[in-house]
């Protein structure tokens, strides 16, 4: 490495450290962590408040209010594309195909339209954090980081907002974090 890019990395390092971690941000709760078990992709619906995880060992649909399992089966991988970037519903969401991100690509939104952020970073890889900004700020611009929280530190499999902007889903490959916007947009 390059004393240029050693330089760099150590300067955004030291920015990052001055974010502080805060499991609820001023206008966000955190729903509850998940344990999911070979956790492959999550994505949101586009008609509710619902979060579809699809694992190993099947789908599952979470209520994006209250975090609880509201829908399950154990069909490994059943309606599931190809590429794995997107997947048939269940339940309340059947007949939906719904966007995913995970494993194999894919994304969700990373602001929504209050003009909040979210943003990965990995100065310490493998260790990646994502961290939420207040609107049109970055955790990456000097004086930026009073108005940016650290939400979630894990090996980073998928994250994003819902298509509302009123939910955010981190995942790895074991669990879940969710949290909701309050008050809703």
């Amino acid at each position: 490495m390059s004393s240029y890019e050693q330089e760099n990395r150590n300067r955004l390092i030291n920015l990052i450290d001055q974010i502080s971690t805060d499991l609820n941000p001023e206008g966000w709760t955190h729903v509850g962590s998940l344990a999911v078990g070979g956790l492959l992709s999550v994505g949101f619906s586009q008609k509710g408040p619902y979060l579809l995880v699809v694992s190993s060992s099947g789908r599952s649909v979470i209520h994006c209010k209250t975090g609880e399992k509201i829908e399950r089966d154990y069909e490994q991988y059943a309606g599931l594309s190809d590429l794995g970037l997107h997947c048939q519903g269940i339940g309340v969401v059947e007949g939906e195909t719904i966007p995913l991100c995970g494993i194999n690509g894919g994304g969700l939104p990373l602001t929504n339209k209050a003009g909040e952020g979210l943003e990965i970073v990995s100065p310490r890889w493998p260790e990646s954090y994502l961290i939420l900004s207040k609107p049109f700020k970055s955790a990456l611009i000097p004086g930026h980081q009073s108005e940016c929280k650290i939400i979630y530190t894990e090996h980073i499999r998928a994250c994003g907002f819902s298509w509302c902007g009123n939910y955010i889903v981190a995942a790895c490959g074991s669990d879940l974090d969710l949290w909701s916007r309050v008050p809703e947009l």
